[in-house]
């Protein structure tokens, strides 16, 4: 007997105990790498991780709406071996995700484009469905056997070949939950829609509304909306998604009705809309962040990316032009020209085009030095401007060959625009937050919009993404509608 084939057998002697029919899905498991001990143990240390990225919303009758559903879904569970929680995580991101040991998390961007208590109930039951299905322990074996193979494997292939192919399976099967685990969710969750008196419907809403909030992203970042249609996705098509569960829906032969639109409507009214103070968000053509003081220009025509460590702004012209901005330590009494070639480079780049500059009445200093972006050259021009004495405010700029000359004026403005807000603008920058409105008789959509807190062009879209609208639907008097409002 070779040595693989015994390492083999004997990897599989070990396992066999670790399969399991689960009780919800009625399919044979391997999970036994992650007990519900375990789940318990990186739950907590993960829940953690993502309460202290996001933050939890302060709006303590939001959440008290989200743990009435939660707990109103619960006895439909099958699995009962984790104590599940709901919380409401303060980032505009549209998402929601479980973690080990039964902890769902709920995005405040989601709840603006949800219409109803029901599909609101819909985004937590597709999560309980990826616990109760234990996809994460799925996952999470899979990737502890391929791993315990690759010893093996290697001794037949070469490590190198080894390494390539264990690296291409892992990425297809782990870079997210399975085609098969999204579908499987969404079913659980239809299940327990219905059991909980829900109209299970709100499933296929929900997904649509997805679909839509999608469109809606890719207008405002000036990009055109394509669905994944390639393997590699990691999530089923939505529009494919759709169709799936509607199909569920209508099998069910007695279904529950509950939808609770009023409900839904008095729990986000006044929701922050979009990025929250704590994180900075863009106001009259400048980044602002009223928690940390400061303010710098995002020039037309350029997008930005608020990350919870830097701010990324690229060209919406496709030329590639980007700039990063980031705060950073400083040794103490270090002068900036220094920082920048032993602190920030760390002496590995070769700089040119040195000098020193004032932004504001802070001291700064810039150079520049040649480098990669996604595979392509390009210039880098780096400012570091002195925030406090041990730390600065740094921009990373990204010239590819193609940028063109307005970008790179644009670039000069935005290296002397940073500046301190005063105590007084903080106070008085506030977020965008969702508003219910009952339309009158007069109302249209165009009347409606222009109550809207967006100068881009697009709250036509946006409001029928909001609530639900077709492009040739029209507003209906005495009916309530979302709309964004400073």
């Amino acid at each position: 007997m070779t040595f693989r084939k015994s390492f083999a057998l004997l990897t599989l002697a070990l396992l066999l105990p670790a399969c399991s029919t689960n009780e919800a899905t009625g399919r044979s498991q391997f999970t036994g790498l992650m007990n519900s001990a375990s789940e318990s143990r990186l739950g907590v240390e993960e829940q953690q991780k993502a309460q202290s990225q996001f933050g939890v919303v302060e709006d303590q009758a939001l959440q008290a709406y989200v743990d009435r559903i939660c707990a109103k879904l619960l006895p439909g569970v099958e699995r009962t071996d984790v104590n599940y929680t709901c919380t409401v995580l303060d980032s505009p991101v549209i998402n929601a995700f479980a973690l080990p040991g039964g902890y769902i998390n709920i995005n405040r961007g989601i709840l603006a484009f949800a219409n109803s208590e029901a599909e609101v109930a819909a985004v937590l039951a597709h999560e309980m469905g990826h616990v109760t299905a234990r996809h994460i322990s799925e996952r999470y074996t899979q990737s502890a056997l391929t791993q315990l193979g690759a010893t093996a494997l290697s001794i037949g292939l070469g490590s190198q070949s080894a390494n390539q192919l264990i690296g291409m399976g892992a990425n297809m099967y782990l870079a997210s939950y399975t085609r098969g685990q999204e579908s499987e969710a969404d079913d659980l969750g239809i299940r327990y829609l219905n059991r909980a008196g829900y109209d299970p419907a709100a499933m296929t809403t929900f997904l649509a509304a997805l679909q839509r909030s999608a469109q809606l992203e890719a207008l405002e970042q000036g990009e055109d909306y394509k669905e994944m249609k390639n393997f590699m996705a990691t999530h089923p098509l939505t529009s494919e998604r759709i169709a799936q569960s509607a199909n569920a829906v209508a099998m069910i032969p007695t279904k529950g009705t509950t939808e609770g639109v009023d409900a839904h409507l008095r729990a986000v009214n006044g929701l922050v809309y979009g990025d929250s103070p704590k994180d900075g968000f863009v106001r009259g053509g400048e980044f602002v962040h009223p928690g940390l003081g400061f303010a710098f220009m995002v020039p037309q025509g350029f997008k930005y990316q608020n990350q919870p460590d830097k701010v990324v702004v690229q060209s919406k012209s496709g030329s590639g032009a980007a700039y990063i901005f980031d705060m950073a330590e400083k040794p103490y009494g270090m002068d900036l020209a220094t920082y920048i070639q032993q602190g920030w480079t760390q002496g590995k780049a070769k700089l040119d085009g040195q000098q020193t500059m004032d932004v504001n009445g802070m001291k700064a200093a810039t150079a520049q030095t040649q480098g990669t972006l996604n595979g392509r050259a390009v210039l880098m021009r780096l400012v570091a401007i002195e925030w406090s004495p041990n730390q600065v405010a740094r921009f990373q700029f990204a010239m590819p060959q193609n940028t063109t000359p307005k970008e790179i004026d644009a670039f000069k403005s935005v290296s002397y625009s940073l500046r301190r807000i005063s105590d007084a603008e903080r106070n008085m920058i506030q977020p965008k937050r969702i508003a219910v409105v009952t339309a009158g008789s007069g109302d249209t959509v165009a009347s409606l919009t222009r109550r809207m807190a967006f100068d881009d062009g697009l709250n036509d879209q946006r409001f029928r993404a909001l609530n639900a609208m077709g492009p040739n639907d029209t507003v209906v008097a005495g009916r309530k509608y979302k709309i964004v409002v400073d």
